[in-house]
């Protein structure tokens, strides 16, 4: 029986070698930003104002995303496709890799409070995914079968745009956390997972049936949660400035 739900059409030919050299582009960039940046950045926490705006669009742009998942699911079942739904093998090591790099965000910086080292922990361990997730939506947004009447393209950017901002706004979350700083290690890790996209790129970006496919996604998504910890590292002799020890969520988050 064919597969459809969560399927992507595979690349091929000179797509398939123009997406390894886009990708292969991208992790040459972020390699030199990488060289090029001497000190970590550091990014301030959002106010009360812009922090609540920002929990409120990422509520909003779930419940979106939920919603239109539900009239996606609905039209395909009308549109009497007799594909089934590919089993998902990739689930249980993303969980694993959240785990992961919880405990690890957590327990190297529990010298700055239980507080700042949960919440720093949680904001990495969600946004691990995210930033897998947002390149490959990207990859595989116009591939995606099967082409659902009456216009496939609205359907598509029905499911995908509020998609694209529940990830913008989750990875948003560590903006949160004092301890988030955009380092070398970070944007090294995050190279790391564009070379292994771009790999698979050149063999064709395919859904993973087959063990190479799987060891690619895996390999890209343990990148991404890479990434997300590389972000709560800890300078060596660096103390928090005053005032930032405690953090400060808006309601709903603290």
């Amino acid at each position: 029986m064919e597969k459809y739900f969560g399927e992507w059409i595979p690349y091929s030919g000179a797509d398939a070698v123009t997406l390894g050299c886009v990708l292969l582009a991208i992790t040459a960039a972020l390699v030199f930003l990488g060289l090029k940046l001497r000190k970590p950045l550091m990014v301030g926490t959002p106010g009360k104002v812009i922090g609540g705006s920002m929990v409120i669009v990422w509520i909003l742009s779930i419940l979106t995303w939920l919603v239109n998942v539900g009239v996606y699911v609905i039209l395909f079942d009308q549109a009497k496709f007799t594909g089934s739904i590919p089993a998902n093998p990739i689930t249980k090591f993303t969980l694993s890799f959240a785990l992961l790099s919880f405990l690890m965000v957590f327990f190297i910086n529990m010298n700055k409070g239980t507080k700042v080292a949960f919440w720093s922990a949680a904001f990495a361990a969600m946004a691990g995914p995210m930033i897998f997730e947002l390149p490959f939506d990207l990859i595989v947004m116009g591939r995606t079968v099967p082409p659902i009447p009456p216009d496939p393209a609205v359907l598509r950017a029905l499911f995908f745009f509020p998609l694209f901002l529940v990830e913008l706004t989750t990875i948003s979350l560590m903006f949160f956390s004092p301890l988030f700083k955009v380092s070398g290690y970070a944007l090294y890790c995050l190279a790391g997972m564009f070379l292994v996209f771009a790999v698979w790129g050149f063999l064709s970006f395919s859904f993973a049936y087959t063990l190479t496919f799987l060891v690619l996604n895996v390999v890209a998504k343990g990148m991404a949660f890479a990434v997300s910890v590389a972000l709560f590292l800890p300078e060596k002799d660096r103390a928090l400035p005053q005032g930032m020890m405690d953090l400060k969520l808006p309601a709903g988050l603290s």
